[in-house]
């Protein structure tokens, strides 16, 4: 039971390390697009409202044609970011990730529980029980990530190696606990 036991907490801690990670940058991608698309409707609308573009080119056909494109990319910027509010978006998936770092360190400190015999196996199958439940009831609220979330996730963990847990279990334990199961820290079992 023990082994069976210990390999679904690795298994489940680097499945919510990556799910964590990769609604970190999600998020961080919606805040970017968020701070692109507002500067752009700023400067646009800056430009058309002060009337700077006719000023600047004087009244040529030119500065009519170019008055009217900054004021339609004024009006589309102002548009996306009230269709996909992407602050809200950004907010929800951080929201996200840190209840999968939560997560993560309870399935972390059970595991340490189980390694180090400081509770009966018995006891940390129940706390094992709940805590898979609890990851399969935050699955309906995952956000919606986009492959370059994924991409630069794999890079900030490492160098891609998607769906390896084993070589993934010294990004989330720590070596004491890996030596301890005697998983070496390069990924291998001994």
């Amino acid at each position: 039971m023990k082994d069976g036991l210990q390999s679904a907490l690795l298994e489940a801690i680097v499945r919510v390390g990556w799910t964590h990670k990769i609604q970190e940058k999600q998020a961080d991608e919606y805040r970017r697009l968020n701070d692109c698309w507002t500067i752009t409707q700023l400067v646009t609308a800056g430009l058309t409202s002060t009337g700077a573009v006719t000023i600047l080119i004087s009244n040529s056909y030119y500065a009519k044609v170019l008055t009217i494109l900054v004021g339609l990319i004024s009006f589309i910027s102002s548009g996306v970011l009230k269709a996909w509010n992407f602050q809200t978006l950004a907010t929800q998936s951080k929201a996200y990730a840190n209840k999968q770092l939560a997560l993560r360190d309870k399935l972390i400190d059970a595991l340490r529980d189980l390694v180090f015999d400081l509770k009966p196996d018995s006891e940390i199958q129940k706390v094992w029980e709940q805590l898979e439940q609890e990851r399969l009831n935050l699955a309906p609220e995952a956000m919606p990530t986009s492959d370059g979330a994924v991409k630069k996730a794999g890079k900030q963990l490492k160098k891609r190696h998607d769906n390896e847990t084993d070589t993934d279990y010294k990004l989330f334990i720590s070596a004491e606990i890996l030596k301890k199961i005697s998983i070496e820290t390069c990924g291998c079992r001994k």
